[in-house]
């Protein structure tokens, strides 16, 4: 159940130097716990199999200023599996409002490319096995694990400054980094770190351009290289989905260059099916394909995923299956392994 509160008089006296004469505070939460059961991976490697957990709260704050526009603002506190502390780097965000146009300043908050253009019955591949053979890290040359993730190379984890359009064929989002490595980690009350990290920008579009059924997503992003980097890393990424009746399909295609000049080109196609109101099921396949920082393609083939899903909606929380057939993984032709994935979640 959503818990709402009403600012009382002598909490909204707190907030005048925002200008707010009204203001409403919501908090919200999320629950995800998942069965998961990894099957080989290279010759000898044990099953893996346990629970997983992830939990978060987000604090949410909206009212009117007294020039007429409206404010957002709010954070969320996350904790995965066994973390001891919060993460903080949860959607932090001040937005300023005037009809269709937003000004925002945050991270983790504007439009960007996790954006899932692909229908699916559950959540996307990266989350459900996403540390197979280890952590692919965007922007820098840490490319040993799996090859494909929703959003590699996105800059929206970083503090930034922003402007979302919306319009009658879509919303527009673009978003300015001043540097790739500032989370707004360091206290209000001290100074700065060393400003050490380069800039960054980010371009995302979606929309249905009027079509009914139709939505489409384009997304580009680019961060300045560094001392290290011989080239800017970037990504490219455009994607469709149409949905008709009860069958929604669509495609995906993510292009992503890190600092070494390798790179790496994703397709995914994804097809589901409503069975009723609160059941659906949906099939996909993600291929991968990579370059060497030499322009040269890797011996172990392409990375493939294969993946089935079921969901159902229980009202109170829902329930996931997943079954993912991973090949090749990190372009590696002894890495494959079968995922069994079985998860609830729950909002309130």
């Amino acid at each position: 159940m959503k818990k709402t509160l009403l600012l009382t008089s002598a909490l909204i006296g707190n907030l005048l130097f925002l200008g707010s004469v009204q203001a409403q505070t919501t908090i919200t939460g999320e629950l995800k716990m998942a069965y998961k059961s990894i099957e080989g991976f290279g010759t000898g490697t044990k099953s893996n199999s346990g629970f997983t957990s992830e939990r978060q709260i987000n604090f949410a704050n909206k009212g009117k200023l007294n020039n007429g526009l409206d404010y957002a603002a709010g954070f969320s506190l996350e904790r995965d599996g066994g973390e001891t502390n919060f993460d903080g780097n949860e959607g932090n965000y001040f937005n300023i409002i005037s009809g269709n146009t937003t000004i925002t300043v945050g991270m983790d908050h504007i439009l960007n490319g996790d954006y899932a253009i692909v229908p699916r019955a559950g959540a996307p591949m990266n989350e459900e096995i996403g540390v197979i053979g280890g952590i692919t890290v965007a922007r820098v040359d840490a490319r040993t694990g799996l090859q494909y993730a929703q959003s590699l190379g996105d800059n929206n984890e970083f503090m930034g400054i922003g402007v979302v359009q919306k319009t009658p064929f879509g919303t527009f989002a673009g978003n300015f980094v001043p540097r790739v490595d500032d989370n707004a980690q360091t206290a209000d009350t001290a100074a700065p770190v060393t400003a050490e990290g380069k800039s960054a920008y980010s371009l995302f579009f979606v929309g249905d351009l009027g079509v009914k059924g139709l939505q489409i997503a384009l997304e580009r992003a680019a961060n300045e290289k560094n001392g290290a980097n011989l080239t800017n890393p970037s990504v490219t990424a455009f994607g469709a989905s149409y949905t008709m009746g009860d069958f929604s399909a669509g495609a995906e295609r993510q292009r992503f260059v890190d600092g070494t000049k390798a790179e790496t080109e994703t397709t995914e196609y994804g097809l589901t099916y409503k069975i009723n109101n609160n059941a659906s099921a949906g099939v996909g396949r993600i291929k991968t394909e990579g370059k060497t920082a030499a322009g040269a393609g890797y011996a172990g083939g392409d990375e493939e995923i294969k993946y089935l899903q079921v969901g159902y909606n229980l009202g109170g929380f829902s329930t996931q299956l997943s079954v993912i057939d991973s090949e090749n993984v990190g372009f590696a032709a002894a890495q494959d392994a079968t995922a069994y994935v079985l998860k609830f979640a729950t909002k309130f």
